[in-house]
């Protein structure tokens, strides 16, 4: 064995008792997945149970622990029908227990099974020490010192996610994630990302959190017209304060890994960065796969690695390296989930995936798949897939040979890239967007703003001093890269990303940014209070030219001396203003105005009165962010001089439908 662990802090927690969640032979989820990755495990030299080093113990969650999420009468519900029948069981018993069943969701995708209340807690536990563990809570265990601390805790047999508050749903009996997540925000004051990668959506986890803005929960699953729960729209985004905050990514049956990995890669690192959360918790349900019989989802070991990399990435950039990995679903037992498990591992721990299975792994493993083979082609048939007749897999990853191109591939990803595009225009702020640029479709009138950008190398951007009851502040517009590297945002600028540091870091990426114009207002000693970025119009503005986005922000100890009035009017004296179409969305750039002590109501008509200053109108818009928040607001300047067939085509995107079209 290497000695990646001791480097890199990452423990894998797996009890026998756990292969007790057993819902007999002819169920989908099947205990014997987890007994052949455990051996794949070791068979690879990749994780042994009895070394010390790499193993982190469970005990079973206790009911006050459970009740953090579970409703009193449904724990108390599950340990009675958690005891066997009795052979001489009477009328009323039985009548008792058909009740009990049918009130809190046991059914045949949950039977009701002896010594389930006891192996569920055991599980809900299970994950309860992992995510204690990595953020040092003494649930989490003793340590020698905070070096031994594990920082990614891996533990397979989690991620039940949708079991509710008051039932058991789709196998899932107690809810590991959701008990570990509120376990610790009942100990610590902290922000957690709960990403869920299951072919299914995560409806559980999110429902227990839907109004808790210190939990953000991101799906991106199967869309549920098609597949289990039926739930997972992008119109599902949380309650109250804690709107922005679920977020989902319903993709297309028969979606590929290079739709998957065009959907992923500009989504997630933009949603962390805004909500910079302290850990994560990440759901790798494999049943993503194509020879999933389950799902529709056509992704192979391709998509799936590439899953595990970013959520490793992420974990370091954003959280400290904190990282809780579960496993959820996965149905093809032993061709994809011993396989996939075994590559998220070895993901946490830093070691190379081995190219081949081991033999004497293969020997061992492939009768029971011959076994079941039928049964899963089957399945794959049932679900409209092309099905998997191929031999037993022998290496860790997929031979792209075995997986036929689909015949509505165009349509697939052009589905999915509208969705994308929608979710980046309701829930990611404007200033985060233009620092996470996606590819443009320039038409042929979108050179004049690449105009504004002729002087930047060979001339100065232009300076005045504004004078403020604080003293005197720096106007600066056409920021260069190197200017932000040289200052520090203050600790009060924390609109988009809610952490100085990373707003400075956007603030950067936006100077660098070919397409975007950054005006900044700092204090003679370095500190930027105040920005105001100019950018192209994103995907739900399509088809109109010349149409760019204002997004302003002032610190919040900088606020009320008239700054934000006086940056706005600098940025925008440009000798092409009348040639262009600007218009800001309010709450859109602003993910504290929860915090600035005025009714939503109020803080709309602040921003009607600043950019009135500057001409800006209101008008009325089915634009999504608008029409679903009622304390929302769409301004707009056109220019003097726009060609009348570009003011028509920007008045008539206005009031269009909501859907994400061109």
């Amino acid at each position: 064995m290497t000695n990646a662990f001791s480097t890199h802090r990452a423990r894998l927690i797996f009890d026998p008792l756990e292969l007790n969640y057993d819902f007999g032979l002819q169920h989908p989820l099947h205990p014997s997945r987890l007994r052949a990755l455990i051996d794949l495990l070791a068979c690879s030299d990749l994780w042994q149970m009895d070394d010390e080093r790499t193993r982190l113990e469970l005990r079973p969650a206790t009911l006050s622990e459970l009740s953090l999420i579970h409703d009193e009468d449904y724990l108390a519900a599950v340990q009675q029908l958690s005891q066997p029948v009795p052979k001489d069981a009477d009328a009323a018993t039985l009548a008792l227990r058909s009740e009990l069943t049918q009130r809190y969701g046991f059914d045949s995708d949950t039977p009701p099974v002896p010594g389930m209340h006891d192996v569920s807690a055991v599980i809900a536990g299970g994950s309860l020490v992992a995510l204690s563990a990595v953020m040092g809570l003494p649930e989490g265990g003793t340590f020698a010192s905070e070096d031994e601390r594990p920082l990614h805790v891996f533990h397979p047999q989690g991620g039940l996610h949708h079991a509710w508050a008051d039932r058991a749903s789709g196998f899932c009996v107690y809810n590991d994630a959701a008990v570990a997540i509120a376990h610790v925000l009942q100990a610590v004051e902290a922000k957690i990302l709960y990403l869920d990668f299951d072919a299914h959506h995560g409806d559980g986890v999110q429902r227990a959190f839907y109004d808790d803005p210190r939990v953000m929960t991101i799906s991106i699953h199967e869309t549920g017209r098609y597949l289990f729960p039926g739930s997972g729209d992008v119109l599902e985004m949380g309650n109250g304060n804690a709107r922005g905050y679920a977020v989902n990514v319903p993709l297309e049956p028969f979606t590929e890994d290079d739709s998957y990995l065009e959907t992923m890669n500009p989504l997630l690192s933009q949603l962390v960065t805004a909500f910079a959360p302290d850990v994560i918790v990440t759901e790798h349900g494999c049943d993503t796969h194509a020879w999933d019989p389950l799902t529709h989802l056509n992704l192979t070991m391709r998509g799936i690695s590439a899953q595990m990399k970013l959520a490793h990435q992420l974990a370091h950039t954003y959280c400290g390296g904190r990282w809780v990995a579960l496993g959820g679903g996965g149905y093809a037992l032993y061709s994809v989930v011993p396989r996939a498990w075994s590559a998220l591992w070895a993901e946490m721990s830093e070691q190379s995936l081995p190219v081949d299975l081991p033999r004497e792994w293969i020997e061992r493993w492939r009768p029971l798949w011959e076994q079941a083979r039928e049964q899963e082609l089957s399945g794959q048939q049932v679900m409209g897939k092309i099905a998997h007749t191929g031999e037993f897999p022998t290496t860790f990853l997929d031979r792209s040979e075995q997986f036929p191109p689909q015949a509505r591939r165009w349509e697939i990803n052009y589905a999915n890239r509208q969705t994308v595009g929608l979710l980046r225009h309701m829930l990611i702020p404007s200033s985060i967007r233009q620092a996470f640029p996606v590819t443009r479709s320039h038409s042929p009138f979108s050179d004049l703003f690449d105009l504004l950008h002729l002087n930047r190398s060979s001339t100065p951007s232009r300076i005045r001093t504004l004078q403020t009851s604080r003293g005197a502040v720096l106007l600066r517009d056409f920021c260069p890269p190197s200017l932000i590297d040289r200052l520090h945002a203050d600790k009060g600028l924390s609109a988009f990303s809610r952490v100085p540091e990373r707003e400075h870091q956007l603030l950067l990426d936006i100077a660098r940014s070919p397409d975007c114009a950054l005006t900044v207002a700092h204090t003679p000693t370095g500190e930027i209070i105040g920005q105001v970025t100019i950018a192209p119009a994103d995907e739900w503005w399509d088809g109109v030219d010349n149409l760019y986005e204002v997004a302003i922000e002032v610190s919040a100890d900088w606020r009320g001396m008239g700054i934000a009035q006086q940056m706005l009017a600098f940025a925008l004296e440009l000798d092409a203003k009348e040639d262009m179409i600007f218009f800001a969305i309010g709450l859109s750039w602003h993910w504290d105005a929860e915090g600035l002590g005025i009714s939503m109501f109020r803080y709309r008509e602040l921003i009607k009165h600043l950019f009135a200053t500057q001409g800006f109108v209101e008008y009325s818009t089915t634009e999504p962010n608008v029409s679903l928040e009622p304390a929302n607001v769409l301004v707009a300047r056109i220019g003097e001089r726009i060609d009348k067939r570009i003011a028509s085509q920007f008045l008539h995107r206005l009031s269009r439908s909501s859907a994400f079209t061109v």
